[in-house]
């Protein structure tokens, strides 16, 4: 009987081929279960949502509908993007690299259209391909996003926390409610420590030697200085700030919202964003920010006006980006005339 070996060649080749095949299945299969993930959780808040609707009209909760707040509050969006762009490019701008504003906030709101895609980082690779045109350094453009990210995430997450310090009920028993009168100075003296520990240049230096090792290149940085370095969370924050006032307009233009509870909902809108970044499997979030938004919600108003706010935010934070892509759309066409 005629015995057949395989050289190694073929044992590589053989390898190789069943290594693509897995990378091309992964993707997809991660995508899948992506969704799955996402339509799962929204479809679990919808059933809450019908399920407990008829709580609405025992409770006598009344809807107010207000367009000018609504309004304002979309204006409000693109202002907090245009406070996220400007933190970025002084990141941008402490490796070296200049990038015009305008351009900025046109790669910001384009690359945003690509967020709703599963992995987090098809937002960072649009822009790295726009920012190139510009004669930007791809690496510089990365290490600068991941910069940013790292920042604007901590600022978030920290923001998050500071929701439990105004309901601290929420927590069951956990945290004493008398720390409430506390929670403004708390929230100051935290973010102050936690700006000034990011414009620290031996921190600057440490992102840029991690990102390096990551990205497995040499990447060489102008000296950071303490000055340059507090820019950009003030930036960041102004961003975070801005974007929870929105969030307190919207929900304020749909019903009333006490005025008091402002600073909670800066809290929580960020919060949930951090839940829905740190969630890799599904598109942007999707689903575990509403589940979080609604969980937080719950804690002012009925279980089903919760759900049915945080579903809503969703889509009104959508109609922000689209908004500030036709302002892009019409700059441009402004600009070819």
């Amino acid at each position: 009987m005629k015995k057949f070996t395989m050289g190694r060649g073929q044992t590589r080749m053989n390898a190789d081929k069943i290594k693509n095949q897995k990378s091309k299945i992964n993707p997809t299969l991660r995508r899948i279960i992506g969704y799955a993930f996402a339509l799962a959780v929204l479809f679990f808040l919808g059933r809450l949502l019908v399920q407990t609707w008829d709580q609405i009209a025992a409770s006598g909760f009344k809807f107010e509908f207000d367009l000018p707040r609504l309004l304002l509050s979309l204006i409000l969006l693109i202002v907090a993007r245009a406070f996220a762009v400007e933190a970025w490019r002084r990141v941008l701008l402490s490796f070296g690299e200049r990038l015009d504003f305008a351009f900025g906030v046109r790669v910001w709101f384009l690359s945003n259209l690509t967020r709703y895609v599963p992995g987090n980082i098809w937002q960072v690779a649009t822009m790295l391909v726009m920012v190139e045109q510009k004669g930007v350094s791809k690496t510089n453009a990365l290490l600068s996003q991941v910069v940013y990210t790292a920042l604007a995430l901590a600022i978030a997450g920290l923001l998050g926390l500071m929701f439990f310090l105004m309901r601290p009920e929420i927590l069951q028993g956990i945290l004493d409610p008398g720390i409430v009168p506390y929670a403004p100075l708390i929230a100051v003296i935290l973010f102050s420590a936690l700006m000034i520990f990011f414009a620290l240049p031996p921190v600057n230096r440490g992102l840029v030697a991690l990102t390096a090792r990551i990205t497995r290149r040499a990447i060489t940085a102008p000296t950071p200085t303490f000055a340059r370095g507090l820019v950009p969370p003030i930036f960041s924050l102004l961003m975070w700030l801005t974007n929870g006032i929105a969030f307190y307009l919207f929900a304020d233009s749909i019903t009333p919202v006490a005025p008091a509870n402002l600073l909670a909902f800066i809290a929580m809108n960020a919060g949930a964003y951090w839940i829905g970044y740190v969630s890799f499997i599904t598109p942007s979030g999707l689903g575990f920010r509403e589940g979080a938004l609604a969980w937080m919600l719950a804690s002012f108003f009925p279980a089903p006006v919760a759900v049915a706010l945080a579903l809503a935010t969703r889509l009104w934070a959508t109609a922000g980006e689209l908004l500030g892509v036709l302002l892009v759309w019409i700059s441009q066409m402004w600009e070819h005339k």
